[in-house]
């Protein structure tokens, strides 16, 4: 049972870890949503390891000491490394960031320019019905207009 309660205050500490790795992401995006998917994926990543401990330990039985054992490590790490990480994430990630906005400018440029090329490309092509310039009309494709027979109206 005390051998548990180790394992489970190490697990918290572990899970203060991940979280923090989490948080680093969470400092790059900034956007609600982002911030949603990231939460996400921290609760889809740390549920199933908490499952295989508790049924490893306890067959499975959830117990309140396991659960509080775990939450006294998270804040163990929350007061004790936490703080250390903070200074040395926010200059990485605000860097990143930048990084990060800056190849997004140059990639859509690049796209721009390439879409300038296919436009210019395509604008030099023929379409298929082209306006008859005379009447200012397009030319109908398998009609007959009254101008075929002008040559037999003598």
């Amino acid at each position: 049972m005390n051998e548990a309660v180790v394992v489970f205050l190490f697990l918290g500490f572990g899970i203060g870890a991940v979280y923090d790795a989490f948080r680093f992401f969470r400092l790059i995006l900034k956007k609600k949503w982002e911030e949603f998917i990231i939460d996400f994926l921290f609760f889809f990543t740390i549920s199933p390891i908490i499952f295989l401990f508790l049924l490893s330990y306890n067959n499975g039985l959830v117990r309140v000491f396991y659960f509080t054992a775990m939450l006294l490590g998270y804040l163990v790490y929350i007061l004790t490394l936490y703080r250390v990480t903070v200074y040395i994430f926010r200059p990485i990630a605000n860097g990143l960031r930048f990084v990060i906005k800056k190849s997004l400018k140059s990639f859509k440029k690049v796209l721009q320019s390439i879409k300038k090329v296919y436009y210019n490309m395509l604008r030099n092509i023929p379409l298929r019905f082209k306006r008859n310039k005379k009447l200012g009309k397009k030319k109908n494709s398998g009609g007959l207009n009254e101008e075929d027979f002008s040559e037999f109206n003598t």
